[in-house]
């Protein structure tokens, strides 16, 4: 009967079962005072002639508007664009899908829109990406009461807010135990200010590393728009040096497809002289044949959407904290290739 291909509303199987509009309503929505004899006579019709219920019309019934919303933290001193980055586009795939499998629609609200469009909005639940310590867009929306989830932590931020995040510690001490098992003795550290969780767990992990290694810890710290040219300038500096590294980690992929420009424009050879690893993988990542710390980021934007929706829809609590493990891809920059 439904095979026409045009979709059945609630009004066609209204019309088939006899009934009006009303009572097909509350029997498909268990609510009413209906005979269970109606009840199963109008659910055995609306099998029958194949109606779905809209995405809309059940977040209407649950009394919500099936609207979740996505942004990323801003900071001022590394300004860029998501399209830049493969880990951003991976998991806004991850959790657009995660959401339209679940009735939900996600927005994507520009980093650079500040509050105004977010209130714009009717939000059912936000996810916050990389928030920063005292992340202004993150407190305004817990004061509208709007449920949130972020993925990396907030910097000194409420201890049982729920987050997901890859356990940082574990993955740069794995990356680093990788470059060590290669043959580097001196690794240097590529990496950003400590405004996220992420890098101030990298630097961390790195300096405890340096430490059980017996070896000074050399960081360099990059801003701007962290393209290639970044990676490349730092790894010049680290290059030039009398006792330069043999290892230089990136917790960023573009910052270490910067090194190997680098090590390529010093004549450095990588792996011979020199192993190169990055933080996120990427597709030019896997061109340059670099090394990389997965982070899985579709993982954690399915993982973020599935939390935010059960705080949402007031189901058991889910756990605070979720952990998307790390992998380390060996490629031919750490002689893994």
């Amino acid at each position: 009967m439904g095979g026409t291909g045009e979709r059945i509303g609630i009004k066609e199987v209204a019309a088939a079962a006899g009934v009006s509009i009303t009572t097909v309503s509350h029997a498909l929505n268990g609510k009413g005072r209906l005979p269970e004899e109606t009840r199963e006579r109008v659910r055995d019709v609306a099998e029958a002639l194949g109606y779905v219920p809209s995405a809309t019309a059940r977040s209407l019934a649950r009394g919500r508007t099936g609207i979740l919303a996505l942004t990323v933290a801003r900071v001022e001193a590394m300004p860029f664009s998501l399209a830049d980055f493969d880990y951003f586009s991976q998991l806004m795939n991850g959790a657009s899908t995660a959401a339209l499998e679940r009735g939900y629609a996600l927005v994507l609200a520009p980093s650079a829109a500040g509050t105004d469009l977010l209130d714009s909005v009717p939000l059912d639940g936000a996810i916050v990406v990389d928030p920063v310590r005292g992340d202004r867009t993150l407190a305004h929306l817990r004061r509208r009461g709007v449920p949130v989830v972020t993925t990396g932590r907030e910097p000194d931020g409420v201890d049982d807010a729920p987050w997901i995040d890859n356990d940082h510690i574990a993955g740069t001490m794995s990356i680093l135990d990788h470059l060590a098992a290669a043959g580097a003795r001196r690794v240097a550290l590529i990496t950003t200010p400590p405004v996220h969780s992420y890098t101030i767990d990298s630097q961390a992990a790195y300096r405890d590393w340096c430490a059980g290694h017996g070896s000074d810890p050399e960081i360099a710290i990059v801003t701007g728009t962290l393209t290639e040219g970044e990676g490349y300038s730092a790894a010049l500096e680290l290059l030039d040096r009398d006792d330069p590294p043999d290892g230089i980690y990136a917790t960023l992929d573009r910052l270490a497809l910067g090194v190997l420009l680098a090590a390529h424009a010093r004549g450095v050879d990588v792996p011979g002289e020199l192993l190169v690893a990055g933080c996120t993988d990427s597709h030019a990542s896997q061109g340059a044949a670099l090394t990389a710390l997965s982070l899985d980021p579709e993982r954690i934007g399915v993982e973020a959407v599935e939390s935010l929706i059960a705080v949402t829809e007031s189901r058991a609590d889910p756990p605070a904290h979720r952990y998307v493990p790390t992998t380390v891809i060996p490629r031919a920059s750490t002689k893994g290739g």
